[in-house]
């Protein structure tokens, strides 16, 4: 169970004199329950890349295979979820019940167990159930997020994939979403996020993978992209790096506070241990 991007290129007006290149033989692949991160600059082509996921953009050239089948494979629409970088454009309902149940009610789905599916996925959000008859256009930017999260959810989707998930939430709303994914990372969901918010989710990622023009400037471990990538990294390691290059014998490839303030606990007591030596 896996995804399989293969030499994927895509250029929009293409053949005209407007083209553009969005992206350049891009390769990778995603196993089953892996937490990836996608970063880069704007421009780079994360969000073109994550439309070819779900089938929304075809390649022009390549392939993109989920679980072996081609990405545009009717079958595969409630596998992968997305939830867009603007959530106004994935709500449309009267009410935030409507809205959230209405991928699960085309699949089949109707009374207690379509209600009990609602329920479920709004208290997996982060969401209260009091708001289930509210309009999802009368609450704030961050509900707003987390109910299209909450409609995705619904699916039950194998592969989730979020573009800059936490643009525009508060920290309450955003420690709700963080605690979101970690849920649904460790229940064996693929979570892909695409930000340029690396503070936030390196920490959680098993793989990051770097776009740069189009192209892939680096896939790997977040430990290796931290020893390997001057930009983006979080604003911590960033500091790390610099207590190194002040003569501090400390780790750099660190991507948390909390790791970062136990490695500099860690040189201090070992500097007093060779001072009373």
């Amino acid at each position: 169970m896996s995804i399989e991007v293969k030499d994927v290129s895509f250029f929009y007006n293409k053949g005209t004199s407007l083209e553009k290149k969005a992206l350049d033989k891009v390769s990778f692949s995603i196993e089953k329950g892996e937490f990836i991160l996608i970063t880069g600059e704007v421009g780079s082509g994360k969000s073109t890349l994550i439309r070819h996921l779900n089938g929304l953009v075809k390649p022009q050239a390549g392939s993109v295979k989920i679980n072996g089948l081609d990405s545009t494979n009717k079958k595969l629409r409630s596998k992968i979820g997305l939830l867009m970088q603007y959530p106004q454009r994935q709500l449309f309902g009267k009410t935030v019940f409507e809205d959230v149940s209405f991928g699960p009610s085309n699949f089949g789905l109707k009374g207690d167990e379509l209600k009990e599916r609602v329920n479920e996925s709004l208290i997996l959000a982060g969401l209260s159930l009091d708001i289930k008859d509210l309009s999802p256009f009368s609450l704030s930017g961050g509900q707003m997020r987390l109910v299209a999260l909450a409609g995705v959810l619904s699916m039950r989707p194998e592969y989730l994939v979020l573009d800059e998930p936490t643009s525009g939430l508060d920290p309450d709303n955003r420690s709700s979403l963080f605690s979101t994914l970690k849920k649904l990372h460790s229940s064996g969901i693929s979570v892909i996020v695409v930000s340029h918010q690396v503070d936030h989710f390196l920490p959680f990622a098993d793989k990051v993978l770097l776009l740069n023009d189009g192209c892939v400037d680096f896939c790997g471990r977040p430990e290796d992209y931290l020893k390997s990538v001057s930009f983006p990294i979080p604003d911590i390691s960033s500091l790390m790096k610099e207590l190194q290059e002040c003569g501090f014998d400390v780790t750099n490839n660190i991507c948390s506070v909390d790791d970062a303030f136990n490695e500099i606990i860690r040189f201090f007591k070992l500097k007093e241990v060779h001072e009373n030596e």
